[in-house]
């Protein structure tokens, strides 16, 4: 299976993209990678062994950090978890809640599950660790039942570092996103065709194909970054302007 999917991303598209693709080692392992918080990690060792008796496809690796985020082929894992947990007092008891973020090689969101429950407000510090337990368990059980349904993606993902199957729409691995200050900015996914292109994370839009980007409005301009078109994109980064013009996108054979 493994070999296959390596052989269906051809020789032209590793070529083409170097950072796209997880390295052959990499097949079948998964980061689990916790936030800076001592709920964060409890959660993260029990995802962990969640994952060990829940897939027996895959290896969980621990990680604290995430290395060479923009080059798939350095990376040791194929797809990461990142783990994210919380207990908040509220007036009517503690909120925990964990959240398993499923990326693949290069930290592009596939997929995200967040379980909760409501502890009485005196819960004691124990109590809260086994609900924080209980919730990722609970949490990698989605995961699980995401890979089951998408069987064929998930395959895709766990082998070669990419969530994308032939047949799905051409893509630049781009999006826009509005921020608080009023900008428009760019997520990009590391190794995909708009960064390759010169896109990088955090780029602030200014222009798209020529016109301001509110003359387009937010949605109209948002939904851009889906089409498939090779925009030129008019952006601000580290007080200077530059023009980027989208080659061609991303469609697996």
């Amino acid at each position: 299976m493994i070999a296959a999917l390596m052989l269906a991303a051809s020789a032209a598209l590793i070529a083409q993209f170097p950072g796209l693709f997880a390295p052959v080692t990499a097949a079948g392992t998964i980061a689990v990678m916790p936030a800076e918080s001592d709920d964060a990690r409890v959660a993260a060792r029990e995802t962990g062994r969640a994952i060990e008796q829940t897939w027996s496809t895959l290896r969980p690796i621990s990680l604290d950090s995430e290395a060479a985020p923009s080059d798939c082929r350095v990376k040791p894992y194929a797809a990461a978890a990142r783990i994210d947990a919380d207990d908040v007092p509220y007036a009517d008891g503690v909120l925990v809640e964990v959240t398993f973020d499923l990326v693949d090689c290069a930290g592009w969101e596939v997929d995200r599950w967040t379980e909760q429950r409501l502890l009485p407000t005196s819960a004691p510090r124990a109590g809260v660790v086994h609900a924080l337990r209980t919730l990722a368990r609970h949490a990698t059980t989605d995961a699980d039942v995401w890979a089951h349904l998408q069987r064929e993606r998930a395959a895709r993902l766990f082998s070669v570092g990419l969530a994308l199957l032939p047949g799905d729409p051409p893509t630049y691995l781009y999006a826009f996103y509005k921020t608080s200050d009023g900008k428009m900015r760019v997520a990009v996914r590391p190794g995909g065709p708009a960064w390759e292109a010169g896109v990088r994370d955090g780029d602030v839009l200014v222009r798209l194909d020529g016109k301001f980007w509110w003359e387009y409005g937010t949605f109209q301009t948002q939904r851009r970054a889906y089409d498939g078109l090779p925009h030129t994109l008019g952006l601000e980064r580290g007080g200077r302007t530059l023009e980027v013009r989208l080659g061609q996108p991303l469609e697996l054979p």
